[in-house]
Parts: structure tokens; sequence; C-alpha cells
């Protein structure tokens, strides 16, 4: 019989392959520290759709992953990805915003994620002259917002 994980040691698996990432990184290993911080985006983002206690903590690690990856993959050279990572980041919050009646404090606390999110992106965007894009993933990102927190004062999206 299979065991299935649980959250910890989902978590005690980030950690480790966060840590050899980084070490990666450090050594100027771009190929091998993104295809690691990519693991890790894939090891919790099921987790994403579970009901949890931590399930804060598992969307801060995921931006965590996912930018990581990303700055890892632009740091190689593989732009595509790189700008993947940063979207698949927003968008994917964007989408647990949509889908779930999230509680008010769990729903500020992904506000607060789709602002890193959302500064990561846009500001990667702006430096590869993708100003159009930007504009509309604000737009897209504001409408989405809106249509699901009600009481949404609209500065998250400010830079």
């Amino acid at each position: 019989m299979i065991k299935k994980p649980t959250i910890q040691k989902v978590l005690s698996e980030w950690e480790f392959y966060t840590l050899a990432a980084d070490a990666c990184y450090h050594r100027e290993e771009y190929k091998e520290a993104s295809r690691t911080f990519c693991k890790t985006v894939e090891l919790l983002e099921p987790w994403l759709e579970k009901e949890s206690k931590q399930l804060w903590k598992i969307m801060h690690l995921f931006v965590i992953s996912c930018h990581n990856a990303a700055h890892a993959l632009g740091k190689f050279g593989r732009h595509k990805e790189a700008e993947y990572y940063y979207s698949h980041a927003h968008f994917r919050l964007l989408s647990l915003i949509s889908v779930q009646n999230m509680p008010k404090s769990l729903m500020e606390s992904t506000l607060l994620e789709l602002r890193a999110t959302f500064l990561q992106l846009t500001d990667y965007l702006t430096g590869k002259n993708k100003m159009e894009l930007a504009a509309n993933i604000k737009e897209e990102s504001l409408r989405v917002v809106r249509q699901n927190y009600g009481d949404y004062s609209g500065d998250v999206f400010v830079a």
C-alpha cells in the first residue's frame, strides 16, 4: 500500500529542494537551480487545492517557489519559461480567489501575495518591454478581485 504524503513531509521536501537549488544558484549553476526550483513548485501546487490549516503558508511558499524558479530560469536565459513562472504564481492565486469562498483573513493574506506576484510579474514584463501585456494583466486582476472580494479598496495593484 502506497502511503500518501503528509503536508509536513511535503514542507520538509520543499525545504530540502529549496536549499539544494539555492546552493546551485550561488555556484552559478543556473540550469540545475532552475530545474530544482521548478520541482518545489510541483511539490506544493497540489496542496493549494486541499483544505488545510496551513493553506496560507503553502500559498506563500508556492509564490516563493515560482519566483525562485523564474529568477533562476531568467539567469539561465530561458526567458519564456521565466515569464511563465512569474505569471503562473499570479494567475494561480487569482484562480484560488475565484474558486473558493475564502475566509476574510485568508483573503487578505492572498491579496498580499497577489500584490507580490503582480509586482514581480509586471516588473519582469516591463523589463522585457511588454507594457501592454502588463496593463492587461492589471486590468484582469482587478476584475477578478473585485468580482470575488466585495470589500476590495483597489490599492493592491498600485506600484
